[in-house]
This record gives structure tokens, C-alpha cells and sequence, in this order.
């Protein structure tokens, strides 16, 4: 652990309160260093306030609710699913606020820790979180987002591990606040740069997140709003049926898949097949060492490595989470900028993305299957990852998929996914969506104007480049809080 360690020395007061142990494991924590430093730690629980008003939720009412599993471990977003109010999971869910963190107390260690960006009264949680919903005045101009910021990193996790006892898994509940440590810069500007940063990130998640739903709904309102004269209706296969498809996966002839595809397949501009439009699905190779030989995994990027798109690695919204790199003699095959890249197996699978990005000798795994035009046209690639993800949240990719613990999705099943024929203004304001490269704004930024410069850019940026920026965001944030960790003087550029 980079941040954690043994102590050197104990006071017998501390063995005696922890009932004599001499486990190294149980002292486990945050030690400051002793050199001068220009920073101070403070303990959480005298940094934030809780919100713990709950609600008694009316049994017709539409509420939005957050479980600890939407909130995302890679990003820090919150979704938040409508449900009516007797159709809670909890007859007391806690109420949540924009702006609000919310820490999950059993996932901390994943870094279940996001930040409330929906607005609204009908906003709503379960009760395993902790709701952070304001700062004291203990740190003149301290920030919840600066506290955010903090709790999204490695350094609040490893305190987080540091309480394990034994088997058990920590948990963080509100007695164990004042075990977690806070560096607090006594710059203000450097507060308040981290909290700009901090707020910019946030914003760019929401902004990612809005635009796939957005995606979703206009290739649904399409396909409803075209539809030819016939009605649907609901027929159990025949033997001809049965025979043709040579499949006996009786959900692919229930009503929910029928009903579903029926609007592909009675679409009034018609569709078409993956072959029919111009791709090629090839399975990724396999990595194992018994055919690879040699294997060297890495996290950062090393000349002449690999890098791996992995399926386990592509977020729901089509965007890379991480790109670990791999380092062997062996040949793989390559995959090109416009290739599609989708998770074939897994409880992961159907989830995909469009190469857009040069990213150095790309290759993937067996679990990934690409699709490639000999064309190279990358609207066309993104238009059929946005169809092949509205297949994916519709259950259908779920559904076609056979075989357990998750099910696969192999390339002979992409027959079944037949892209409907838009329009090419509708294809072109559906690729807009998730790529639109544009500058940023040429104004320079200004502390007071930082979040506001960022929201303009998202405004035109399609998903990749979001989450492109939002990395390099990123980036900065984690190089400022490593330089207020070790109590250096920081930087602030604007």
C-alpha cells in the first residue's frame, strides 16, 4: 500500500486499548510525515455533516431511488431508477439533495463513493450509505467537493482497508469517521482549485450519462414513431419455425422478445444484418499463457506493449474505464481506429465501444469480439455500436444469448441483430451524440469561471471526447492531491 504502514513504535496505552494484541495488522493506519510539511490532517468526523432525515414514502407516488450498487465504483455517478413508492425496497429510505456524497458502508473499499448530481424532492436512497450533505466550520472555506474529492482516492480507501479485522470486511459506518484522516491544504485557492476540479468532473459523468440516455430514447422514439400498418401479435413457433432457426431457447419466442424485436423488425425504413451492412465479426484471441508463452501485465504504458481493450473494462456507456497493457513476444492481432470492440461473455456482455481514439497496438481478449468495415467508415461503426446498445439495454442482447453465469453472445447470433435503416440525418444526430470532437472554448479559465468553460464544451462534445477530457481532469486532480498528501506547496495554474 502506497499510503498505509506499520507504525514504528506504540504507546502501551494504544496495545492495552486494542486488549493486548501485538498483530502488526491491527495498527495498520495513516502516518503523517514528520518532515515539514506545509499541510494538516484532520479527522472526517470533524470535517462534514450527515444528513439523516428519512421519509415515510406514499405507496402511489414516483420516487427516484439509488441502491449502493448504482453507485458507480470506477466514476463516482449515482443513478438514480424511478419506482413508485410501494414498490421501495425500504418502508424508511434516507433523502438525498443535489450535491449530496453518498458513501456506501459496505462497499467503501471499492470506492462506492459518488456524488448526488440529478436535481429534484423525489430523490431518495437506500439506508446502507452515508450521506454526506455539508462540511463544518472547523476548516475555514473547506468544500463537501474538496471532502469528495478526497474520498474517491486511493489514500481514503487504504485508511478504509486499514480497519480490517481479520475476516471480516471493513465497513464505514459512523463510529469509524474519526479513524479516517483528511489533508487539508492551508492555501484557500488550492481548496478551492481542487473543488473547481472536482465539480468539472462530476459534471462531465452527468453529462456522459445524459447523453446515452439520450441515445437510447431517440433510437426508441424512432423505431415507435415508424412503424409500418401491421399490428403485432404474439405467435408460438411452428415446426417450420423451429427448424429454420434451429434453436430451442424457448425465450427467444415469448412475448417480451417478440414484442421488442417486432420494432426492428416492423421498422418502415426496413433493416438489415451486420454482414448486410458492411461488418466483419471476428473473435478477439486468447490470451493464456499456454499459447501466449510469454506474459508481462502492466497498468502503465510501456513501448513496444500491447494495450488491452478488455470487455470487463467498458463502462455501460460505451467508454473505456481503464487500459492495462500486456507485454509478450507472441503476434496478436490488431485492432484498428473505427473497430468495434463488444463483451461476448459475462454478466459484461454486449457492452462495447468504438475505437476513436489512436491508442498504440490495441488487441483484445477471447472474450471480445470486434467488428470491422472494410470501408473504415467510423459513422457507420459508431451508429451500429449505438443500435447494438440499445439491443443491450433492452434485455434483447440478454435474451439472444444462451449458456450460464452470465451467458455468451457469440458471432453467429449477430444475425439476430439487424440494424434498422435510419434516415441519415437521424444516424447523423445519433453518431453526434457519441462522437463529436470539438475545441475547447478559447476563453482562458479563471478559477470563478472553470465549471461554467467546462459545461459550454460538454454542450457539443460527444461521449468519447467526455470521457476522454474527463480523464485528463482527472489526471490534474490526482497530481494536486498526491503534491497536499506529501505537504508540498501547490501550483495553481488559473
Amino acid at each position: 500500500m502506497r499510503y498505509v504502514s506499520v507504525p514504528t513504535e506504540l504507546l502501551f496505552s494504544e496495545i492495552q486499548a486494542s486488549d493486548r494484541c501485538f498483530a502488526p495488522g491491527r495498527y495498520v493506519r495513516f502516518i503523517p510525515p514528520k518532515a515539514r510539511s506545509q499541510n494538516n490532517f484532520a479527522p472526517l468526523n470533524r470535517l462534514i455533516r450527515l444528513r439523516e432525515s428519512r421519509i415515510v414514502p406514499k405507496k402511489e407516488k414516483m420516487y427516484r431511488y439509488a441502491e449502493i450498487g448504482d453507485i458507480d465504483v470506477t466514476t463516482g455517478g449515482i443513478v438514480f431508477r424511478q419506482t413508485q413508492g410501494y414498490r421501495l425496497p425500504t418502508n424508511r429510505p434516507s433523502i438525498a439533495k443535489h450535491g449530496d456524497v453518498l458513501v456506501s458502508t459496505v462497499r467503501t473499499y471499492r470506492k462506492g463513493i459518488g456524488c448526488v448530481a440529478d436535481y429534484g424532492d423525489d430523490l431518495v436512497t437506500t439506508n446502507a450509505v452515508l450521506n454526506i450533505c455539508g462540511v463544518t466550520d472547523f476548516v475555514p472555506n473547506l468544500t463537501l467537493l474538496y471532502i469528495y474529492s478526497f474520498l474517491r482516492t486511493d489514500f481514503f480507501v487504504e485508511q478504509v482497508w486499514s480497519m480490517l479485522n481479520r475476516g471480516l470486511y471493513p465497513r464505514m459506518d459512523k463510529g469509524a469517521l474519526d479513524k479516517i484522516l483528511i489533508p487539508i491544504s492551508p492555501d484557500e485557492r488550492v481548496i478551492r482549485y481542487v473543488s473547481v476540479l472536482m465539480q468539472a468532473i462530476v459534471e462531465k459523468e452527468k453529462a456522459i450519462r445524459d447523453k446515452s440516455d439520450l441515445i437510447h430514447n431517440t433510437i426508441q422514439s424512432e423505431l415507435e414513431l415508424n412503424q409500418k400498418s401491421r399490428q403485432f401479435q404474439h405467435i408460438l413457433p411452428s415446426i417450420s419455425d423451429l427448424s429454420s432457426l434451429q434453436r430451442l431457447d424457448a425465450v427467444i419466442y415469448d412475448q417480451e422478445y417478440k414484442s421488442k424485436i417486432w420494432r426492428v423488425e416492423n421498422y418502415v425504413h426496413d433493416s438489415e444484418t451486420p454482414q448486410q451492412a458492411g461488418f466483419t465479426i471476428t473473435p478477439g484471441p486468447s490470451l493464456e499463457i499456454k499459447i501466449i508463452r510469454t506474459r508481462i501485465d502492466s497498468d502503465t504504458y510501456r513501448p513496444s506493449y500491447y494495450t488491452l481493450i478488455l470487455p470487463t473494462n467498458i463502462s455501460v456507456y460505451g467508454t473505456m474505464n481503464i487500459l492495462p497493457y500486456l507485454g509478450t513476444a507472441k503476434n496478436l492481432p490488431l485492432l484498428k481506429q473505427g473497430d468495434i470492440v463488444f463483451g461476448e461473455a459475462g454478466f459484461q456482455k454486449g457492452r462495447s465501444i468504438v475505437l476513436l481514439d489512436h491508442w498504440p497496438k490495441c488487441t483484445t481478449n477471447a472474450h471480445g469480439l470486434y467488428a470491422r468495415r472494410s470501408d473504415g467508415v467510423i459513422q457507420k461503426a459508431v451508429f451500429f455500436r449505438c443500435i447494438f446498445n440499445w439491443y443491450r439495454t433492452t434485455r434483447l442482447i440478454d435474451i439472444m444469448a444462451v449458456g450460464g453465469s452470465g451467458g455468451h453472445f457469440s458471432p453467429e447470433y449477430f444475425d439476430y441483430v439487424r440494424i434498422p435503416k435510419f434516415p441519415e440525418d437521424k444516424q447523423a444526430e445519433i453518431v453526434r451524440l457519441y462522437h463529436h470532437d470539438v475545441p475547447a472554448p478559447s476563453t482562458h479559465p479563471t478559477i470563478n469561471t472553470f465549471v461554467d468553460r467546462h459545461n459550454r464544451w460538454n454542450t457539443d462534445m460527444g461521449i468519447w471526447e467526455l470521457a476522454r477530457e474527463m480523464k485528463v481532469l482527472q489526471r490534474m486532480l490526482s497530481e494536486v492531491q498526491d503534491q497536499i498528501i506529501a505537504g508540498k506547496m501547490v501550483d495553481v495554474p488559473i
